[in-house]
């Protein structure tokens, strides 16, 4: 099931709700790149595509592609998409405390 959770407290919220009913599995949380540091589609879209077609050609695969890409995309875009790449790190970091203050809340009570 896809579901919405728009604050750290409701994400907390269903991590909490799921350990305690006992649920196996995990729950995969996407998070936006904030839009103040995001770069332009069409721009980081052609060098994903140049990138990839780029390592199919070289016959790059498995675990080697996400460094190929990364390191690539970066080249393609000036560096601009490593600077993405890290608020978004960021980004994630922050939303995984807070999401754990508020899970510490809800064990407690």
């Amino acid at each position: 099931m896809d579901y919405e959770l728009d604050t750290p407290e409701e994400l907390a919220e269903a991590f909490h709700v799921k350990r305690e009913l006992g649920l196996k599995g995990g729950m995969l949380v996407t998070n936006p790149i904030p839009e103040e540091y995001a770069m332009d589609a069409d721009t980081i879209n052609a060098a994903i595509d140049q990138a990839v077609a780029e390592s199919v050609a070289q016959g790059i695969h498995g675990k080697a592609t996400t460094p190929f890409l990364l390191a690539r995309v970066k080249e393609l875009t000036g560096g601009d998409s490593l600077d993405s790449n890290i608020q978004l790190v960021y980004n994630n970091a922050r939303l995984a405390a807070k999401t754990a203050c508020a899970l510490a809340v809800l064990r407690k009570a």
